[in-house]
């Protein structure tokens, strides 16, 4: 990582700064962001009803599932734009085996139960360590983040699941004679299930730039901390206007 070309400033920060900025960024890709995220989720989601076609809630678990899988090609992006290296839709795609293959196994297993998953994400992805070091670093970067990490991801499943009754009440309300919402939709959601599904699909493309970012930013601005970036980026600067003073001028040279 080239720190000369990060583009946040680099301090540190506490937990609800850092997802705070981390919603500032995500704002900034977030047409981009959910191109991705649908790019990758879609397929997945034809398959699952073209297998599943009575099973009307297993497509439902096997989408929330994979959730990791489809935020990765988005922190991908994003560790690439912090540090001012352009990563537009079509190239993020050409680099698929760069953000699909690691530890991707983990990711959908063991590491899928982890609540503060947003910030631990990019340790899979960026650092690659080993399952013994895995452990061990996301307990470093967890020391102080690990209570804000774990609100942002019950905070935001929380307003997934609320767009996507409110979408159902908004429908109700604009068509009353096409959809009845009462108790019986509920127990007839196999009758509805490509519809709430894909819903939800859009739903959740909507909410997950944010929670990627915002991870991603717990992380970044851990490692500030840990590793003091802010320090290293002074010092060079520092170095930098000190070479640029001592350095003679031109017609000090000719005399």
């Amino acid at each position: 990582m080239n720190l000369d070309n990060l583009i946040i400033a680099t301090r540190v920060r506490t937990g609800w700064s850092a997802i705070d900025l981390g919603f500032v960024v995500a704002r900034y890709f977030w047409v981009r962001s959910c191109l991705l995220y649908l790019t990758i989720a879609t397929p997945v989601f034809i398959a699952c009803h073209s297998y599943f076609d009575t099973n009307y809630w297993i497509p439902y678990v096997i989408l929330w599932w994979c959730k990791p899988m489809f935020e990765r090609p988005i922190l991908f992006m994003l560790s690439r734009e912090l540090f001012k290296q352009p990563m537009g839709f079509w190239r993020t795609l050409a680099h698929w085996r760069e953000w699909m293959l690691p530890g991707m196994g983990w990711v959908l297993t063991l590491r899928r139960i982890s609540i503060a998953r947003g910030m631990y994400a990019p340790v899979s992805l960026l650092e690659r360590p080993s399952a013994s070091d895995y452990s061990k670093r996301t307990l470093v970067l967890g020391n102080n983040f690990a209570s804000q990490a774990t609100w942002l991801t019950v905070v935001l499943y929380h307003i997934e699941s609320f767009l996507v009754l409110a979408v159902a009440v908004l429908l109700a309300t604009l068509f009353p004679d096409h959809i009845e919402f009462s108790f019986a939709f509920f127990n007839n959601l196999a009758e509805h299930s490509i519809v709430i599904d894909y819903g939800s699909l859009l739903l959740v493309a909507v909410v997950a730039p944010f929670y990627t970012a915002a991870g991603f930013m717990l992380y970044i601005c851990r490692r500030v901390e840990l590793e003091g970036w802010d320090i290293e980026i002074c010092f060079r600067d520092w170095v930098a206007k000190s070479v640029t003073h001592t350095e003679p001028s031109p017609g000090a040279a000719d005399d």
